[in-house]
């Protein structure tokens, strides 16, 4: 991971915020300058007040100079506060607003591989974690910078004075602020040791409150009494992840105490210096209460500066993280690539040469040099037992996973040379696990907003899928609303009308490539087997690819491909493959007693013939 320094970050942080908000910057610079003006105003009010006291001046003189002085101190002070006021909910709303959307743009933009393997997740986690609260990472940054700069100016402004009078009170406090900052870069160093761990805890305790919380576990957590097992869990990670935190404050707060002595040594002897030069008649007593006004303020300034800078540097190591996501390489083709228009609306063939993918830290390949040529508008089954590798194909085949080796062409066309967002209009999918957003069913269906929707063909689709009847029946109709999540009076459907749904789905988008991977397992094979004869009757002009375990749902393709170990054993009709008695044929054997119904209706084998 690139490492940035303070600026850099401070830089990429505060151009972010100014594409946020323009008027920023005027509000932050007004900030800094009232917080440099007020502390020097505090400063001479008592130095004035023993000045004129000492000068016997006239009581209405002294109100007059005393209160107007203390007029533009309020006055300083008023604007300073509704500034500062201004700027926290600013600070909120750019980390809310801004940098959520940056990462969320990001991570829906990125390659599928970057969000679904678990290292890659890991950094997304990081990220999050660089905006997840108003005390760490990007909010910090906004919240300390403004400091850190205002005590660099304080420090130059009142040091000048100091060393007019005596250079030993700046080197005195200079090296007890050293001395702070080093405690402090221990601290830093700890946490740094210690973040990946951290980010493991935060990462599997998200994923105990996520789903703990999620409306399809509910029923198991039930009936299966499961709640003790995600409290445990819930428990578990908090306990460990609050405690690495608590480690880590402690080391901060070690520096924190160091100051606090500090600030009194440090005291004690600028106070003695002072005091001397009082009395040996170096000084005035007027200017020995500027003076000690002066001392406090710069020791102030040199303390604000070594904490700002412990927790700029603190806030720097989430910001890293953050801006490695937002920089790492989508591993996808992002630019302008091969005309994807012209093949929409056509048959497409599609080939494997030589294809190979491995799961990352997998000790061997899931696809190994697997070759396959499917003619345009050609059906084709992939069958196997799980995991043979039929699911990788797919993602591999719509370019969510990108091969580990050979090629995958569509008309003779490397996928690479795509767009990839482009790309994936090629492609109608239905995956095994249904996902169904809180929207309107016409947005499920369409995958737009309403404005962009098309309810003509939205009611056309749901009339082809077996859908409308139902739809019809509700009183709104497609513009239901599906789960209670956002609407009270949303409703869910049922396991085979969420198929009907996803169908629905794949037929809108209307793309010349349909790919269904075992939508229907959660279904009894009877079911299974009907529903699958609805896609085959709707997919006549269309490259489709049928993936099933439950091999007698498939004997209405062109062809059958049985994988298994990520290679090709077999391939042919239902027919020749039964005939040749290999490992589809066994398979087949072992499956046939769950579609005797059918079998003794003469159904298969009439689907059987009218293929052949």
């Amino acid at each position: 991971m690139k490492k940035h320094n303070i600026w850099n970050n401070a830089l990429y942080v505060y151009k972010q915020a100014n594409t946020f908000n323009k008027k920023y910057k005027y509000k932050l610079i007004s900030s800094i300058v009232l917080s440099l003006l007020i502390p020097i105003f505090a400063t001479f009010i008592p130095a004035v007040v023993v000045y004129i006291i000492i000068h016997g001046s006239k009581i209405g003189d002294f109100a007059l100079i005393v209160g107007g002085i203390v007029l533009i101190y309020g006055i300083l002070n008023y604007f300073s506060s509704y500034i500062s006021h201004v700027l926290f909910f600013d600070k909120v709303f750019i980390r809310l607003n801004n940098f959520f959307e940056i990462l969320s743009q990001k991570a829906m933009a990125t390659g599928y591989e970057n969000i679904e393997f678990k290292h890659n997740r890991e950094k997304l986690m990081r990220a999050v974690g660089a905006i997840s609260e108003n005390r760490v990472g990007v909010e910090l940054l906004l919240q300390v910078f403004p400091v850190f700069i205002t005590s660099i100016a304080g420090i130059l402004i009142y040091s000048s004075y100091i060393v007019t009078i005596n250079y030993l009170i700046v080197l005195v406090l200079l090296g007890m602020v050293i001395m702070n900052v080093l405690l402090n870069v221990y601290a830093r160093n700890y946490e740094k040791r210690t973040a990946e761990e951290l980010n493991t805890y935060r990462t599997k305790l998200k994923y105990f409150q996520d789903e703990a919380n999620k409306l399809s576990n509910a029923k198991d957590i039930k009936i299966y009494k499961l709640e003790k097992w995600f409290y445990n869990g819930i428990k578990l990670f908090t306990k460990k992840f609050s405690t690495r935190v608590m480690q880590q404050k402690f080391r901060y707060s070690l520096a924190n105490f160091s100051d606090s002595i500090f600030s009194i040594i440090r005291n004690l002897i600028a106070y003695t210096i002072l005091v001397a030069m009082v009395l040996n008649g170096s000084i005035s007593a007027a200017e020995f209460t500027f003076m000690i006004g002066i001392v406090i303020g710069f020791a102030v300034w040199l303390n604000n500066l070594a904490t700002s800078y412990g927790r700029l540097k603190e806030a720097s190591i989430r910001i890293d993280d953050f801006r490695e996501y937002i920089s790492w390489d989508d591993g996808i083709n992002m630019e302008a690539g091969e005309n994807v228009e012209p093949l929409l609306h056509k048959k497409l063939s599609i080939e494997f040469k030589n294809v190979t993918f491995s799961y990352p830290e997998s000790e061997k390949p899931t696809i190994r040099n697997l070759n396959l040529t499917i003619e345009a508008g050609e059906k084709i089954a992939l069958v196997g037992i799980n995991g043979a590798g039929k699911t990788t194909l797919v993602k591999l085949l719509t370019g969510l996973y990108n091969p580990t080796g050979g090629k995958i062409l569509i008309n003779g066309i490397p996928i690479e040379k795509f767009n990839r967002y482009e790309y994936y209009n090629l492609f109608g999918v239905i995956f095994q696990d249904v996902n169904i957003l809180p929207f309107t069913i016409a947005q499920n269906v369409s995958g737009q907003t309403d404005k962009d929707t098309d309810l003509e063909k939205v009611n056309m689709v749901l009339e082809q899928s077996g859908l409308a009847e139902k739809i019809q029946s509700l009183e709104k109709k497609e513009h239901t609303s599906l789960t209670q999540v956002i609407d009270d009076k949303g409703i869910m459907l049922s396991g085979g009308e969420l198929q009907k749904l996803m169908l629905a789905r794949a037929l809108y988008k209307d793309s010349p490539i349909l790919v269904l991977d075992e939508p229907t397992a959660a279904l009894d094979p009877l079911a299974e087997q009907a529903l699958y004869l609805k896609y085959n009757s709707l997919t006549e002009n269309k490259t489709s690819i049928f993936i099933s375990h439950r091999l007698a749902s498939t004997q209405f393709c062109n062809r059958i491909v049985y994988v298994e170990e990520g290679k090709i054993l077999e391939m042919g009709t239902h027919t020749n493959l039964m005939k040749k008695n290999g490992k589809y044929a066994e398979m087949f054997n072992i499956q046939s007693q769950y579609y005797k119904e059918n079998k003794e209706e003469g159904f298969l084998d009439a689907i059987d013939e009218k293929i052949i």
